[in-house]
């Protein structure tokens, strides 16, 4: 092997020495087959995540399980992409590439529970992807294959992360649940799930495939329903149909700012009804799904938000009344392209300087740079759901118009629902919850703070 000195620095870019490089590697056809069972299986988890979204309780469960589906759509993209670049036709992506690789992810699709889904994701599923990745990066050639291989690293660098949250998420079900999970039935539920995994090879298929006759009996005995009704877990008490009574434009900024920072908290309600449009309409092309992950996420980091506004203040944002409402009401009874042209009414309503322009100033004028900035972004967001609603709800309704008469024929049934919950006993909590937990904090009562301003 030649050993010229090299003063132009280190040789093939860094990428590997001459000596690594020499190996073969693996050749195009297994680089395809592999890359097609990661998509199958990113297509799957996303479609999981989105069917499961609205029954899983845990806050912080829905919190990271909408960062995750964003991200498994970005790989599944990135992959989609690259097999067409090695002579292989985008066609049939969406067929499945193995038999027993779809009756595992059957059988995963049957968790029963918030552990039994965080165990069969961030438990089984996920790592296995993490070592079949590695095993792959390991195996192909650094030069040759460096496209797919700087896709790997990127996703596998957010595989770990996730799988890093799974795993505290799994230990925080057996500490504050432990009443509730069965460890050992968690164990059988996991090695139930590795069994069906084996019999398929492994996530590559190369692996020595255990024989299916021998695999335990199949949880499989119908069809996965999609979750529709939003649910929280125990620590929110006041789970309703509406927000309250929202103040008017009279009532001081300061209330008026605190009163938006609880309307970025309950965007959960938001992202739940995306999660149902994803899981029901099933014909679209996947980059339909792709964009919708990312509206789902964006609605989700608002949601988070508000969460900070009101934890970084002391109060406990659980004990804010939770509006569900806007994705109860469409999701049981719409269809779901009828439900997205309902959000993207809403946004585009949004559009005006009365929306979202309205609220940055509403901050700006606090004098609080967080609101701002937070504000800001939730309005940069929205401005690239309405192109997202465009993007595909145009094709389906063939016209704008259409797509504002269905919004208009929608939302009058949904007022008469939240007006009718509007008239039950606590919904006009806020004006008590404001002035126990937040008028305290009004820099005009002498207490100034980061979230006060002038009023």
């Amino acid at each position: 092997m030649s050993t010229h000195p090299l003063p132009s620095g280190p040789p093939l870019a860094g990428l590997c020495t001459h000596e690594a490089a020499a190996s073969p590697g693996m050749p195009v056809d297994t680089t395809v087959e592999r890359l097609r069972r990661y998509v199958y299986l990113e297509t799957q988890v996303v479609r999981m995540i989105a069917a499961d979204f609205n029954r899983l309780p845990e806050w912080e469960v829905k919190g990271a399980l909408s960062l995750h589906l964003w991200q498994d759509a970005e790989h599944n993209t990135w992959f989609r992409k690259r097999i067409p670049e090695m002579r292989t036709p985008p066609h049939h992506l969406d067929k499945v590439p193995d038999p027993a690789l779809e009756a595992f992810v059957a059988e995963l699709r049957r968790a029963e529970t918030t552990a039994e889904f965080l165990v069969g994701v961030y438990g089984v599923l996920k790592p296995a992807m993490a070592t079949a990745w590695r095993d792959h990066l390991r195996e192909s050639h650094p030069i040759a294959d460096h496209p797919t291989r700087r896709l790997l690293r990127m996703a596998l660098t957010e595989e770990e992360e996730q799988i890093e949250w799974g795993t505290a998420a799994i230990a925080a079900q057996h500490r504050d649940n432990g009443e509730q999970v069965d460890a050992a039935a968690l164990a059988a539920w996991s090695d139930h799930l590795r069994a069906y995994l084996a019999a398929a090879g492994g996530i590559n298929g190369g692996d020595t495939r255990t024989d299916a006759a021998a695999l335990p009996p199949s949880r499989v005995t119908g069809p996965v329903e999609t979750s529709h009704v939003p649910a929280r877990d125990r620590r929110f008490t006041r789970v309703w149909e509406s927000r309250g009574q929202v103040p008017d434009a009279t009532r001081p900024i300061h209330e008026r700012l605190w009163w938006m920072m609880n309307v970025r908290l309950n965007e959960m309600h938001v992202s739940e009804l995306i999660a149902t449009v994803m899981a029901d309409w099933t014909d679209q092309p996947w980059a339909f799904y792709h964009d919708l992950a990312r509206h789902l996420w964006d609605e989700t980091r608002h949601c988070m938000l508000g969460e900070v506004a009101f934890v970084s203040q002391g109060v406990d944002f659980t004990k804010l009344p939770t509006h569900i409402g806007f994705a109860a009401y469409p999701n049981q009874a719409l269809p779901a392209p009828e439900r997205y042209a309902f959000l993207w009414g809403i946004e585009q309503g949004l559009m005006t300087k009365t929306g979202k322009q309205a609220e940055v100033g509403l901050a700006r004028a606090s004098g609080d740079e967080r609101a701002t900035v937070f504000q800001d972004f939730d309005w940069a967001d929205e401005v690239l759901h309405a192109a997202i609603g465009r993007r595909w709800l145009e094709p389906h309704f063939q016209t704008r118009e259409a797509m504002l008469d269905v919004y208009a024929r929608i939302r009058p049934a949904y007022d008469e629902m939240k007006e009718a919950d509007l008239k039950l006993p606590g919904r006009d909590w806020w004006p008590e919850f404001y002035a126990q937990h937040l008028a305290p904090l009004d820099p005009e009562l002498g207490q100034a703070n980061e979230w006060g301003g002038v009023s």
